[in-house]
């Protein structure tokens, strides 16, 4: 199954504001179910399983850990909780977008919309930024290794002062430079280019992309639909 870039961006777009205005759990659920199913399609096993473990736990403490605690502290874990959960699903189709879908075909798609060039180009960069970060990260907690510092977040309560100095200093310098030499390299490649693009790879909406903006006509429905009933669903 494969996806337009547009369809991915919509999606994102939707479940963002979606998320925050939503107030029933079994409409959160259907907000996590897809992204799941959509990181399997993708064959990133690892990302949906974890995440989708990480929501059901967040939701168990939520229905069953909050209501023992005190006053005080419940309220700020619950705030905690339900925020935390309400990024997942976010997280998952931001991630499902920059992992699935070549710079190349985004650029093709988006310029049939007629956004600016300044616009497009700065997605573009983005989607190519954080996978390039990521690696970055990966090498720099690495290298901390072999020195006996623990980048974790179990080091950075330890230590808070030496894993700013001899991690996140150097993950800004990276992150600079990164950002320079990928705007460089598109810039080479003619991403500026003010013709038309061309794009081996065929890109238009498929029967998948209209049944997944279908389904999430239908989520949004449900939301207002509880939301005028005053609360149908829990």
């Amino acid at each position: 199954m494969v996806l337009d870039p547009r369809t991915k961006l919509l999606i994102l777009s939707i479940t963002s504001i979606s998320v925050f205005l939503n107030e029933s759990i079994v409409i959160e659920c259907l907000f996590i179910i897809i992204p799941v199913w959509l990181l399997l399609q993708a064959k990133e096993f690892r990302m949906a399983i974890k995440q989708g473990i990480f929501f059901m736990v967040l939701l168990i403490l939520q229905l069953f850990v909050v209501s023992k605690l005190p006053v005080t502290i419940a309220g700020i874990f619950y705030m905690f909780d339900v925020y935390m959960r309400k990024l997942i699903p976010c997280f998952m189709l931001g991630s499902f977008l920059i992992h699935t879908t070549k710079v190349s075909t985004f650029l093709v798609a988006f310029s049939r919309l007629r956004f600016s060039k300044g616009f497009t180009i700065a997605l573009s960069v983005t989607l190519r930024y954080f996978p390039t970060m990521s690696e970055e990260w990966n090498y720099i907690k690495e290298a901390m290794i072999l020195r006996g510092i623990n980048a974790s977040l179990i080091g950075f309560l330890r230590h808070p002062i030496r894993i700013m100095e001899y991690v996140y200093v150097p993950m800004l310098v990276s992150a600079s430079k990164i950002s320079d030499e990928i705007t460089q390299a598109a810039i080479t490649r003619g991403i500026d280019h003010v013709g038309k693009r061309s794009c081996i790879e065929k890109v238009c909406f498929s029967v998948w992309d209209a049944l997944i903006v279908m389904i999430y006509i239908g989520i949004i429905g449900v939301m207002l639909f509880n939301f005028l009933r005053g609360g149908v669903f829990p």
